[in-house]
């Protein structure tokens, strides 16, 4: 086994949840050694890091054990920088001898506003370096947002009002350990984010929306990307209120979505406007996992978002875990000492979310 170091994104936990999720569905075998709020130190059996990075949306970098008399120089000037989780001055003045010996005029970079090169500043390195007590990762490889980016705005159809972010989405879909050739589920599937970035992990999906303009931009956006990145997996999109799921679905390995949660709203808007929503979001919510109890495959994964308003009279929220209950789901988390559901939000936003994840028992 390899000791690699996971660097997490900016929300810590849903990046933890989201790595093991991960090593989970793959099957990989591993031990983790450390977590702290920035990483996740694991010894895992026969893991390629560069693959890997590309199926994950919560983790920023990814380093492997290294040892120094073993680095590989091929110019005679190059641009390194170290990502100091703790300062060693050894490690430092020991780099510097090693680039003495080699003749390698070596200019050490330094990370804009943190102790962290973000990707964008990775790239300008020839070397990039972790550093833990006495203990040094190479970096082998960092996420690449202008694929995402890419991703997103070339497709057919956008709705900024309806679209989950590629990146989010990813981490959803890991959340819910759906495995390749499996089925995935999307019962709210706007623009289709989820369900394409499904079927770039080889996961097969399903998905309904009753909303015309978002069936039909759904469809050509998973046409898009089945064309773009030459996929051979299956999609099924129906034009359907999810109160009827189960007369277009029979069964379903996972569930990953990102539900209906009322209004857009342009600014904050009254408590007792927001108590009428929840209302309604509570009925569609309570109905559709009154489905889903039929159609999910026992002890497998439902990953729910579910909002939270900001409100003239502070933030609000339904209750979920009382439509849990009633319905016979049970929280998950796949580790014991992370407390599942965990908090999610954009700056400025009015809505944030609280993601579920859900075992069907």
């Amino acid at each position: 086994m390899k000791e690699y170091l996971f660097v997490f994104g900016r929300n810590k936990k849903l990046s933890l949840l989201e790595i093991v999720s991960y090593l989970i569905k793959k099957e990989f075998k591993y031990s983790i050694i450390k977590i702290t709020d920035d990483f996740a130190d694991v010894l895992i059996d026969n893991f390629d890091a560069k693959e890997s990075i590309k199926e994950l949306g919560g983790i920023i970098k990814i380093g492997e054990e290294f040892d120094l008399n073993k680095i590989i120089i091929t110019k005679n000037r190059i641009n390194y920088g170290i990502n100091f989780f703790h300062k060693d001055e050894e490690i430092l003045d020991e780099l510097k001898n090693l680039f003495r010996k080699e003749k390698v005029k070596a200019i050490m970079k330094r990370p804009r506003n943190s102790f962290l090169f973000m990707p964008k500043e990775s790239r300008k390195l020839d070397i990039e370096l972790v550093v833990l007590k006495k203990r040094i990762f190479n970096v082998a490889v960092n996420s690449n947002p202008s694929e995402f980016k890419l991703r997103d705005e070339k497709r057919p159809y956008f709705d900024r009002l309806k679209v989950t972010s590629l990146r989010l989405a990813k981490i959803l879909i890991n959340l819910s350990q759906a495995r390749e050739n499996e089925v995935l589920l999307d019962p709210f599937c706007g623009a289709g984010s989820i369900l394409q970035e499904a079927l770039l992990m080889g996961i097969n999906t399903i998905g309904l929306d009753n909303d015309k303009k978002s069936y039909e931009g759904c469809l050509k956006n998973l046409e898009w990307v089945k064309e773009k990145y030459r996929l051979n997996k299956e999609y099924k999109i129906y034009f359907l209120d999810n109160k009827n799921i189960d007369k277009a679905i029979k069964e379903a390995d996972a569930v990953v979505t990102e539900p209906y949660f009322g209004p857009f709203f342009n600014k904050i808007p009254k408590y007792e406007d927001v108590v009428k929503i929840i209302k309604e979001v509570e009925e569609i919510y309570y109905n559709l996992f009154l489905k889903l109890k039929k159609i999910v495959k026992k002890n497998r994964i439902i990953v729910f978002p579910v909002p939270v308003y900001k409100t003239s009279k502070g933030k609000v929220t339904l209750d979920f875990e009382k439509i849990i209950k009633k319905t016979g789901f049970e929280i998950y988390s796949p580790v014991p000492n992370i407390e599942v559901p965990i908090n999610y939000s954009l700056k400025g936003s009015i809505v944030s979310r609280r993601i579920y994840l859900l075992k069907n028992t």
